[in-house]
C-alpha cells in the first residue's frame, strides 16, 4: 500500500512547516490554517452544536456545510499543489485511492487541529478519506528526534 506522510517539522508565526513524504521522495510545505478565525468558529458551532440540535439556523449551518469544501480545496492545495513535482507524484497515486494511505503525523495540537479529513482533490467528488485510509499519529520530541 503506498503511503503519504504530512509530518509536522516546526512551527511558526504563521502556520506550521511540515514534511511532504512519498516512497522516495520528500517535499517541505507550508501549511496555515485555510480559514479565518470567524470561519473556524462557524465550523466549531457546525459540527459540535448544530449537528446535534438541527432545528435552527438552517440558513448558515448549510453555508457552513459547503464551505468545508472550500476548507479542504484549500488545505489540499497548501500540501500538494505548490510544488510541481509533488502534485506529479500525488497524481500517479490518485488513480488507485482505495489502495492509499495518507498519515498524518504531528506533535503539535494545533497541527492536529486542522479539518485532515476534509481535505480535498478540487478534481475529485469527494473528501480524500472516502476513498483512501487516513491515519494521525501523535508522536513527543526526543533529544534524538522522534518518538511514538
Amino acid at each position: 500500500m503506498p503511503v503519504i506522510t504530512i509530518r509536522e517539522e516546526q512551527k511558526t508565526d504563521t502556520g506550521f512547516e511540515a514534511s511532504l513524504r512519498f516512497e522516495g521522495s520528500e517535499y517541505l510545505v507550508t501549511i496555515t490554517d485555510p480559514f479565518t478565525p470567524k470561519e473556524e468558529k462557524q465550523l466549531e458551532w457546525y459540527f459540535e452544536g448544530w449537528l446535534r440540535f438541527p432545528f435552527s439556523n438552517t440558513a448558515i449551518a448549510e453555508r457552513t456545510a459547503a464551505s468545508v469544501k472550500s476548507y479542504g480545496e484549500r488545505l489540499f492545495e497548501q500540501v500538494f499543489k505548490v510544488n510541481f513535482d509533488a502534485y506529479s507524484e500525488y497524481r500517479q497515486l490518485r488513480g488507485n485511492l482505495s489502495q492509499l494511505q495518507i498519515e498524518i503525523i504531528g506533535r503539535n495540537p494545533e497541527f492536529h487541529a486542522f479539518h485532515w479529513e476534509a481535505m480535498r482533490d478540487p478534481d475529485l467528488p469527494r473528501p480524500l478519506t472516502v476513498d483512501c485510509l487516513m491515519v494521525r499519529r501523535s508522536v513527543k520530541p526526543t533529544s534524538a528526534g522522534w518518538q511514538k
